[in-house]
């Protein structure tokens, strides 16, 4: 039989009770008595059941992180920076995929209980509403973070583009072009008006939300059936960039020597293309850390935290798979 809080108790002369009060903080003990019942539970090496802490204290040490899809590297690097911060603090991180858990299911897990939630599938709350608990801590990517994260990344990547001589490039978008929250599709707008290029829209093919390999294949293919002039691409993530390769491969369309292309989020995958894809390296652990402490933040209010860097920013990356523009 495991160590109890009475044999703490016992060894350190106060009651089962006081043993509670000094392991969850819960209630103010003496300094003498709290140094006597902590020096009792690391000689008998005794660790509290967390099941009855949170039953005390109403914490679970629990968070949720939703994520668009666990097949998508990006995703993964913010999971890690969440849990970098997360197991600091003595969180558990449950990771939750919005594209393959249906919303009652991902309500049944957030009713297990959980001290908090961080959305890393989107900028916006809008499609949570029906089963996230409005009382519930909540992080995710708001204000100037999610307004001027990738802008200037995209200004440095259409600049780039205009200096090799393209004027014509086409937007593979994943996601609907409506979405007022899809922040890439209009800085890349607002981008091609300053530098004065075509923004056609026979050039800018639409998506459906899903923003993997297989859209992007998808998505260069459209583009090619459409059969009008252009010689460079931006992908909104590096999947669908990855995707776009293979079909313009088969097509026999040569990357940079006829069309340049740029994904976005900067994955690691990125650097081992051939060639190598330029991107959007948009720093998804310092992200996954912001959000961590974005959390606590809410959960904690008035603990001291380290600063938060509001204006995490993204960087355009060059690689070999932009080049000069060649008529076509």
């Amino acid at each position: 039989m495991g160590v109890t809080r009475e044999d703490v108790a016992r060894l350190a002369g106060v009651s089962g009770t006081t043993v509670s009060y000094v392991l969850n903080g819960t209630k103010a003990v003496t300094p003498e008595v709290r140094e006597r019942v902590l020096a009792a539970a690391e000689e008998l090496n005794y660790h509290p059941s967390l099941l009855a802490r949170g039953l005390a204290t109403k914490e679970t040490k629990q968070i949720a992180i939703l994520v668009k899809s666990l097949q998508n590297p990006y995703y993964s690097a913010i999971h890690e920076g969440v849990q970098n911060v997360a197991t600091r603090e003595g969180y558990i991180v449950s990771v939750l995929s919005t594209s393959n858990s249906p919303a009652q299911n991902m309500n049944t897990m957030l009713a297990r209980g959980m001290d908090g939630v961080i959305i890393a599938a989107a900028s916006s709350l809008r499609e949570f509403e029906d089963f996230l608990q409005p009382s519930s801590p909540m992080a995710f990517v708001s204000g100037d973070v999610a307004v001027h994260f990738y802008r200037e990344a995209v200004f440095d990547m259409v600049s780039t583009f205009y200096c090799l001589g393209h004027r014509r490039i086409a937007f593979l978008s994943g996601l609907p072009m409506n979405n007022p929250s899809h922040y890439r599709y209009h800085d890349f707008l607002d981008a091609l008006h300053t530098y004065e290029m075509d923004a056609d829209q026979d050039l800018f093919i639409d998506g459906d939300g899903t923003t993997d390999e297989q859209s992007g294949y998808r998505a260069a293919d459209t583009l090619l059936k459409r059969k009008v002039p252009f010689t460079g691409v931006f992908a909104t993530n590096d999947l669908m960039a990855m995707g776009a390769m293979k079909r313009f491969w088969e097509e026999g369309v040569r990357i940079p020597e006829d069309i340049s292309l740029c994904g976005c989020d900067g994955i690691t995958a990125s650097e081992y293309t051939v060639p190598t894809l330029s991107t959007l390296l948009s720093h998804p652990v310092t992200l996954g850390n912001y959000l961590m402490y974005q959390l606590l933040e809410k959960m904690q209010p008035g603990r001291e935290l380290p600063q938060l860097e509001k204006q995490i920013q993204a960087e355009f990356v060059l690689r070999d798979s932009m080049g000069q523009a060649r008529r076509r």
